[in-house]
């Protein structure tokens, strides 16, 4: 799904991802697995991060050897809801986030459950890794992932879309997104900012001219 938007600003970037922690921002905007700690026993949690490090191990693999991505791993069962397949639709995407790959792989406490280690709910530290990681893989292919038992969430495998512009002055519009029928259930988030909108400007997170699913 190609999104464009409009950023007409002074001093300003913008840029669209097919996901919520963008390799440049400012703030990486990450969303604990609280839900999965609650609603997931330990033993399952540990599978499926496990996996998710697995996954995004052979995605860089792939990266270096120049070869295609492709799922060789089958998820482990009752860990997962929804399905979940952690392929990038465009695996040029991967240069963009080849130096996260490389320091939440190297991450002591996701090296660890590689060799015998279980998740530990209370090491915030680790929870937090786990999280990250999530987030890069949902970043890089669109697609949600999401455990079972985690609350208010939509299934792995839903689209989504996140957009972000920044600008120091906006003469006309700028928009986090813009787009023009998005549909197919994604979900959809925006963020705009600029130091100064002049009159008869708008900075707005979406513009839509229909988003539905």
């Amino acid at each position: 799904m190609d999104v464009a938007g409009p950023g007409r600003g002074h001093g300003g970037r913008f840029r669209i991802t097919r996901g919520f922690m963008t390799p440049h921002a400012g703030h990486a905007e990450v969303h604990m697995i609280e839900g999965a700690i609650v609603g997931v026993v330990t033993t399952a949690l540990t599978e499926g991060v496990r996996f998710l490090y697995q996954q995004a191990q052979e995605l860089i693999s792939a990266r270096r050897a120049r070869k295609a991505t492709e799922a060789t791993r089958t998820p482990p069962e009752g860990v997962f809801l929804g399905e979940v397949r952690v392929v990038p639709d465009d695996p040029s995407v991967l240069d963009d986030y080849a130096d996260t790959f490389d320091q939440l792989l190297s991450t002591e406490s996701l090296v660890l459950l590689q060799s015998g280690h279980t998740v530990d709910p209370a090491d915030e530290d680790q929870m937090l890794a786990a999280a990250r990681l999530r987030a890069l893989l949902e970043n890089v292919t669109g697609r949600r992932i999401t455990f079972v038992g985690e609350p208010d969430r939509p299934p792995s495998g839903t689209p989504f879309v996140r957009g972000e512009a920044e600008a120091d002055i906006v003469r006309g519009e700028q928009a986090g997104v813009r787009a023009d029928e998005i549909g197919d259930g994604a979900r959809v988030t925006g963020r705009s900012t600029a130091k100064e909108v002049g009159p008869g400007a708008g900075s707005y997170g979406v513009r839509a001219g229909k988003i539905s699913g």
